[in-house]
């Protein structure tokens, strides 16, 4: 079976991780970078608190103005409620505010020159660096453009940007409210500024505005002669022509052809529209009449009154003849009756459509003869009006000219006393809502937002740091995720041990420490394992190994074994890694004959009578020049395992390293389980994935974590919660047995069964 076909892909485990596995991923990730955050924000945080204190300090004052349309006259001015100020004539001053033009004026009236913040500074080293740099590009020399005379100098143009940088002018939302702001070093600066720019402002609004009260003043006066001249020559046209005409009379009356013929024209023409609006009913009734609609679809008779009653009677009689209808019987009388009423009325309505039929053809009769009769007249008296006098109608077209120049000559005298008075009412339309501020505090630099952003920023650092370690780390970080990449389960994690802390007899002299009680869980995950294998008989026969070397599988052997031993089990313990022989040198039996003379043919049988402490411990024993896998690789090794099933309850081998040897296959194909020693920290994805590749996965139960920090606080080494108490047992139960060491020294384990 392949390892593929049994892992789970990191891929595959993340389509199936649901929000609170993400939720205590990343919490995970908090706590443990906890920290890391803390130390680089509070860094970041000090740097920029330092730096803050060496900028240099911005003070803001802020001025208001509410700006309207110039009023044109005092009446304008005092119509108040009249809105004159529109959006786009606000956003224009706010324009001219913030000008080139107005900041220039600025300067002069606050004498801004003066100011060292207003003046050029010379370039720093990073600056002349640059300019060097520019200097030595090869480049066509480009001539500079002689300046203009009336242009101002480097000093002003230099003041006029950093007053441009330093004033904002902006709009409160929809209102006519400006504001103005002004940024400067020192506080009576900026007030300065800012009180500066909105005289200068009014001051350009008055003068703005006597301008073009004196401009306007000028060209009514000269309108104003130029309308009395024409006026003049008009009147002096129509005196002459009177004299000339003999019309000296009163000639502005309208004759009595006049007056009849306007009459009668009036008359003819409300006589053709009804005529028009008769004749349209006449002939959509003639139409239906002829079968060609529905005569009652007419004007004239949806309005008649009384087909209008009619249809009310004809409706409530319908009403009746339903609900007799469902509720009788079907020769009932009532019914009849309803039914004979409801013909009537239906033939009382058709006659009265046709006489409103009738009514509209003799309405239309009638106007026709009428408007016949109209044209008549109004050509009679067309023919007597053509006898009007020609010089009577050149005389009025002359007084109509006259009375015009005489109106337009009038207005622009009116308008010429508006001039006068405007010539000496002048109004900015400007209010000042708010004069500038003198600022207590800084605006520049925002010591508080700098030290929380620069915090974050580091606290931010610190968690990419730590994402960027996990992503690249070739190990594993948590427990989750050695189940979730190797498809295994982690047997038991046991901490890292002081140096020199480990000795044979840890298990039995600490029983409750933590390392002790991780062994403990292994044994027990172990024997779990070992029952859902249905069909081993005998004792479990378990090889721990590692993918590589200096991962601590002898003394998490030995450890097994004695911790299963003291729990009243028969254990045997075999050092079969041959190359080592780590375990035949812990118990101080390097000289012993051990697995590799069985391996060679010697006979080996296990104690009959019941061993010291239930533990015996095999040795490697001697190679002899020969190769391990060859050792290894005979029948006897099988024979061996397979008595040594039937006399102890629990047998623990100490394999080699998987690593690039054929040593630890050999061994797997003759024992029950395989525990595989993870090194936290040392042991990589691909040495563990390539030395599972190698067992027989069907044996292997899991994977040991050896050499965690006892006091992690990630979180993500732990499988279950501390018992606290457990540590006073332990630490009683090791003064006792300090107190009685030296009576009761522990005798030598005695070797395992006999090799004859």
């Amino acid at each position: 079976m392949k390892l593929s076909a049994q892992l789970p892909t990191p891929t595959q485990f993340g389509a199936d991780t649901g929000f609170p596995d993400a939720l205590r991923e990343a919490l995970s990730l908090l706590r443990r970078s906890t920290a890391l955050m803390l130390s680089l924000g509070f860094l970041f945080a000090s740097a920029a608190l330092f730096a803050t204190q060496q900028m240099e300090r911005i003070y803001k004052s802020t001025a208001q103005l509410m700006i309207e349309r110039s009023a044109a006259s005092p009446i304008e001015a005092e119509q108040a409620a009249i809105a004159r100020a529109d959006s786009g004539y606000v956003d224009g001053q706010v324009l001219l505010m913030s000008s080139g033009d107005t900041l220039m004026k600025v300067i002069e009236r606050a004498n801004l020159l003066e100011e060292p913040f207003f003046q050029a500074m010379p370039p720093g080293p990073v600056r002349k660096v640059i300019n060097q740099v520019k200097a030595l590009v090869p480049g066509k020399n480009i001539p500079t453009a002689e300046r203009p005379a009336d242009a101002p100098d480097m000093a002003t143009l230099k003041a006029l940007s950093v007053l441009s940088d330093a004033v904002i002018v902006e709009r409160e939302g929809d209102t006519n409210v400006v504001s103005i702001d002004v940024r400067a070093p020192s506080p009576d600066l900026a007030r300065r500024i800012a009180a500066t720019l909105v005289e200068t402002y009014i001051d350009l609004r008055l003068d703005q505005r006597t301008d073009e009260a004196r401009r306007l003043s000028v060209w009514i006066d000269a309108r104003a002669q130029e309308l009395r001249t024409q006026l003049t020559q008009a009147e002096r046209a129509v005196m002459a022509y009177r004299i000339e005409n003999d019309l000296i009379g009163d000639t502005n009356g309208a004759s009595l052809n006049d007056q009849q013929l306007t009459e009668i024209s009036t008359e003819l023409i409300r006589s053709r529209a009804d005529l028009a609006q008769k004749r349209a009913s006449y002939e959509l009734s003639r139409q239906v009449l002829a079968g060609n609609g529905n005569l009652q679809s007419l004007p004239e008779v949806q309005n008649s009154p009384i087909i209008i009653a009619l249809r009310e009677v004809q409706l409530d009689l319908q009403r009746r003849e339903q609900e007799q209808a469902e509720t009788g019987r079907a020769n009932n009388p009532r019914l009849a009756q309803f039914q004979r009423q409801l013909i009537a009325v239906d033939q009382q309505i058709d006659d009265e459509v046709l006489r409103v039929a009738e009514v509209l053809a003799n309405e239309t009769e009638a106007l026709e003869s009428r408007t016949r009769i109209l044209t008549e007249a109004l050509q009679k008296a067309g023919g007597q009006s053509g006898l009007e006098s020609r010089s009577a109608v050149e005389l009025r077209e002359l007084e109509r000219v006259a009375e015009a120049y005489r109106l337009r000559y009038e207005r622009y005298l009116n308008s010429a006393d508006l001039a006068t008075e405007l010539s000496t009412f002048s109004t900015s339309g400007t209010q000042v809502v708010s004069a500038a501020t003198l600022p207590l505090l800084p605006v520049y630099p925002p010591t508080k937002v700098f030290v929380i952003l620069s915090f974050l920023m580091g606290a931010g650092l610190a968690l990419v740091i730590r994402l960027m370690r996990d992503a690249l780390a070739r190990g594993f970080a948590s427990i989750e995720e050695i189940e979730q990449t190797l498809g295994l389960k982690v047997l038991t994690v046991l901490p890292r041990l002081d140096n020199g802390g480990f000795s044979r007899n840890l298990v039995t002299r600490e029983p409750f420490s933590q390392f002790s009680e991780a062994i403990s869980v292994l044994r027990q995950n172990l024997r779990l394992s070992a029952r859902k294998s249905k069909n081993e008989t005998g004792a479990p026969v378990v090889l721990i190994t590692s993918a590589g070397e200096n991962a601590g599988k002898t003394s998490i052997a030995a450890s097994l074994a004695v911790s299963a031993s003291s729990g009243g089990q028969k254990v045997l313990l075999v050092d079969a890694d041959l190359r080592y022989a780590g375990l035949s040198e812990l118990y101080d039996l390097d000289d012993d004959d051990g697995l590799c003379d069985i391996l060679r043919g010697r006979d080996w049988l296990p104690e009959a009578e019941p061993l010291k402490n239930g533990l015996d411990v095999l040795p490697a024993g001697d190679l002899r020049g020969k190769q391990p896998a060859d050792c290894l690789a005979t029948p006897h090794l099988a024979t061996f395992l397979r008595r040594a099933r039937q006399a102890y309850d629990l047998v623990v081998v100490d394999g080699p390293p998987v690593a690039n040897l054929a040593d630890c296959k050999i061994l797997a194909e003759d024992c029950t389980q395989i525990a595989m020693v993870l090194k936290l920290g040392e042991t990589t994805r691909d040495a563990i994935r390539g030395a599972l590749k190698q067992m027989p996965l069907a044996k292997v139960s899991g994977i040991i974590v050896n050499m965690v920090d006892p006091k992690d606080t990630s979180m993500q080494w732990n499988i279950g919660g501390a018992y606290s108490a457990s540590y006073v047992h332990s630490a009683q139960l090791y003064q006792l047995r300090n107190a009685s060491a030296a009576k009761n020294k522990p005798a030598p384990p005695e070797k395992s069964g006999r090799i004859a």
